[in-house]
């Protein structure tokens, strides 16, 4: 009714008005009643109590994703509504005056209302949300500290383990007398293998197989035998030729011995005396064994691979054994050089002509060559500066254990493998501390992967999408064999390092040395290696049992070398060329005088 007066005279009339009419009591009959009653409390008043764990809270938040909401219709009487005079004033003690900078009114519970306080201030302290939140960023806090943390100790793992393997890697090509240099592309070497078949090497086993079919290796392997084929017919037809010249000369001397025949019955009708013996003796034969090996005539041998000759050149089988290789997996090698033996072996003479080279085929429960080679290996690997407490803390570890099981084992001495499927290589995970944060599941000490599309510690063991993706290696792990020992192998049961000192023109231990073993310089490495002594000096049970049969084969060497009588040094140098009488010319060799050195 007020408001439809109000909207008649713009509220002119409205003290007026609602004094006539009698229906809404004026605010001006308040201050008669001002003194006579007290203010009563809207909302009752109870002693502060304790809030909520917040813990509880976050349990709840945790499981169910929030807190549940609840109106709240009492006031405590600390912390809560500000209090009121007996007039209904609002008291202007310490709550009052807030001690926060930059805070609105409303959000402070004393200026609240009594909605805001149910909405809003009550359920507030109820579920204690300022602790909650206090633990929200100190758990955050902690997780980027920790993120950090990971990160360094992963890197410095990381590190050290690169360093450690290529200290390895260097002492190993120390001793080893060949290892397989690095693959690298024939174009590299001369422009004319800038063509699309001289470069299939490099391509992976996805794209090989678009280009070498069935059918595609299948007419290769018949080109192949074709050629063989014309060559085996060309080497019949020397034989025959060689037969034919034989058995010319075979005809020449029968030819000869008749008509000599003829030329004895002549003299003999004549009255003519006849040489009766008509043998002659040998010549003296004064040759060195060299000399006539000289001069046997030399036998045309047939090539070992005759696929080396330019007749097979751009061929698939012959030229692109890397390739193939590379798209059979532990059988291309052998496909290869297996129907490159039958190839060779079919262009011997003869005839009737030998079986054409058939395709070797892969047997069906044969291991594979990666299982055969690394079955019963041992990986050297080297020991880095890490307590173990660490090494519990960091995300992976690409050491020799992790890679030798992405690895390619090396058949080939002086060749390295092709590389792996790609989708087979190990991945670089980011181990940011942005993404670790957002993925803590991986921080596992050997968490690892080959497909992008998979989480092996999610749950859905499916890969989030908010992470960056892993990278692929550019390069890949090789594991090569060992011949001879490593020298690591050798240290470790060669003990603590000795002093030595000259005796009588061989080295021997020092006085204070516990072992007394000599070395001589005619001694071979296996008896030179110390007995493993423990903490006491004492040599340690049974320590040279297992070097007994080595050490005995090494002495008997030892005393045959030393017992052995000494040939005079056979020399074919001489003298400088010096000018005419200065000196013996450089044609004719030094004489020294009886008991003087060279």
């Amino acid at each position: 009714m007020m408001r439809v007066l109000m909207e008649m005279d713009d509220g002119g009339r409205r003290a007026e008005v609602i004094g006539l009419e009698q229906t809404v009591e004026s605010p001006a009959k308040r201050l008669d009643d001002l003194g006579s009653k007290s203010f009563i409390e809207p909302l009752p008043r109870h002693a502060a109590e304790r809030a909520l764990n917040p813990e509880e809270s976050r349990e709840e938040r945790s499981h169910s994703g929030l807190v549940k909401f609840k109106k709240e219709h009492h006031v405590p009487d600390v912390g809560g509504l500000g209090w009121r005079t007996k007039t209904g004033h609002l008291l202007k003690n310490q709550s009052y005056y807030t001690q926060k900078s930059k805070e609105n009114l409303w959000d402070n519970p004393t200026h609240a209302g009594i909605n805001t306080w149910k909405d809003w201030h009550g359920p507030k302290i109820r579920t204690d949300a300022d602790m909650m939140e206090r633990l929200d960023r100190f758990d955050e806090d902690e997780a980027i500290w920790e993120a950090k943390k990971t990160f360094v100790n992963t890197t410095r793992v990381q590190t050290l383990d690169r360093f450690a393997n290529r200290k390895i890697h260097r002492q190993m090509q120390e001793t080893q007398p060949s290892w397989a240099p690095h693959l690298r592309a024939r174009r590299e070497v001369n422009s004319a293998f800038e063509t699309f078949d001289s470069c299939m090497g490099e391509k992976p086993e996805k794209e090989l197989k678009k280009v070498y079919t069935d059918s595609v290796l299948q007419r290769d392997r018949d080109a192949i035998r074709r050629i063989a084929k014309r060559m085996q017919n060309e080497e019949t037809w020397k034989m025959v030729f060689k037969q034919m010249e034989q058995e010319r000369r075979q005809d020449i001397r029968a030819d000869f011995q008749m008509r000599q025949a003829h030329t004895d019955r002549l003299m003999a009708m004549s009255g003519q005396p006849i040489l009766q013996d008509r043998s002659h003796p040998a010549l003296p034969n004064n040759c060195s064994t060299r000399s006539e090996e000289l001069s046997q005539p030399r036998q045309v041998q047939l090539p070992k691979d005759v696929t080396k000759l330019t007749d097979f050149r751009g061929l698939i089988h012959a030229d692109n054994e890397h390739a193939l290789e590379a798209l059979f997996p532990g059988f291309g090698h052998e496909l290869s050089v297996g129907f490159r033996e039958g190839a060779t072996k079919s262009i011997e003479p003869g005839f009737p002509p030998p079986p054409e080279a058939e395709t070797p085929r892969r047997p069906h429960q044969q291991k594979s060559r990666e299982a055969e080679i690394k079955r019963g290996a041992v990986v050297m690997k080297g020991s880095i500066p890490v307590s173990s407490q660490r090494l519990e803390k960091i995300a992976t570890r690409r050491n020799e254990d992790l890679l030798v099981k992405h690895s390619k084992a090396q058949f080939l001495q002086t060749r390295a493998p092709p590389p792996p499927s790609q989708r087979k290589s190990l991945l670089h995970e980011d181990f940011s501390p942005n993404t670790t944060l957002q993925d803590p599941l991986r921080v596992t000490g050997d968490f690892s992967r080959t497909e992008q599309s998979l989480h092996p510690a999610s749950p859905s063991r499916k890969a989030q999408e908010s992470l960056p993706p892993p990278l692929r290696s550019m390069v890949y792990p090789v594991v090569v064999a060992s011949h001879p020992p490593s020298p690591k192998a050798r240290s470790s049961q060669a003990g603590s390092p000795m002093a030595m000192r000259q005796v009588d023109g061989s080295w021997r231990l020092s006085s204070g040395s516990p072992n007394a073993t000599s070395m001589k310089r005619y001694a071979s490495e296996p008896s030179l290696s110390v007995t493993s002594m423990s903490s006491t000096g004492r040599p340690r049970r049974g320590a040279g049992r297992n070097a007994a049969a080595v050490a005995e084969v090494c002495n008997e060497m030892d005393n045959f070398e030393a017992k052995i009588s000494t040939v005079p040094r056979i020399s074919n140098f001489f003298a400088t060329p010096r000018s005419a009488g200065q000196g013996p010319s450089c044609s004719q060799p030094i004489n020294y005088p009886a008991g003087a050195a060279p």
